[in-house]
């Protein structure tokens, strides 16, 4: 039993923080996502402590996983070089190979949760939070740097 979680240690943290990030943020979804205008709120409370955790693990996910592509296409291009590559550019595939099974589903969860984030900002407009603003604009920049690095290390084929 030990030698399984030695094993799987990274991959249980993984599960674990990951999980952590689609529950709270499924949560702040669906309480903006379900709220009714009343009286004068223009949009709906949120607890402190959703607030905060909602907004490090987003914030967390998007430095782990931007600086996940960052040292792979360093490492790529470094590799390259050493090869006698004169071309400092990288094929996407090359950097997406080296990236782990980990980082991968990394990607996909901030991408999807994000993209649900980014819906309910636009059409709940006002009555969405400035929680679900700031999340919902920071996916936006982070999809525009990552697609900048995706057109910028695209290597035609010789």
């Amino acid at each position: 039993m030990t030698d399984f979680f030695r094993r799987q240690i990274f991959n249980i943290i993984a599960a674990v923080f990951l999980a952590l990030f689609v529950l709270v943020w499924a949560t702040v979804l669906v309480r903006v996502g379900t709220w009714v205008p009343t009286g004068g709120a223009d949009a709906p409370e949120l607890n402190g402590a959703l607030v905060t955790a909602a907004g490090v693990l987003a914030t967390s996910l998007s430095s782990l996983t931007a600086s996940a592509l960052g040292f792979t296409i360093a490492e790529v291009k470094s590799e390259n070089q050493k090869a006698g590559d004169p071309n400092p550019m990288v094929r996407p595939a090359e950097v997406a190979m080296k990236l782990s099974g980990r980082v991968i589903f990394a990607i996909m969860v901030y991408m999807t949760m994000g993209m649900l984030v980014l819906v309910v900002w636009l059409f709940k407009g006002q009555a969405s939070t400035d929680l679900i603003g700031a999340f919902a604009l920071s996916l936006l920049g982070w999809l525009i740097g990552a697609a900048g690095v995706v057109f910028q290390t695209e290597k035609s084929e010789p």
